[in-house]
């Protein structure tokens, strides 16, 4: 079930905490409206998502992203279950 989401973020609007380890306690979805966001994972994912992308993010797994100069994207979190 869906729950909060975050604002629309740029490269330039997005909290320096993104960019650097961090994980979330909850399923969550990391969904690219425009540009590019890379995203990695102490699972050794490392995805380059495009706009209309969605990756998935798992609870307690360390992640973070590096998004394009003309990427736009938020995260979805998930109140019960996964996305």
């Amino acid at each position: 079930m869906p729950g909060r989401r975050t604002p629309v973020f740029t490269a330039e609007s997005m909290p320096a905490a993104l960019a650097k380890k961090h994980r979330t306690t909850v399923w969550a979805e990391l969904v690219v409206l425009e540009g590019t966001v890379l995203f990695v994972d102490e699972e050794s994912r490392n995805v380059a998502a495009t706009a209309g992308s969605r990756v998935v993010i798992m609870p307690n797994t360390y992640h973070q992203v590096a998004p394009s100069g003309d990427a736009q994207f938020y995260v979805q979190f998930y109140e019960q279950g996964s996305p």
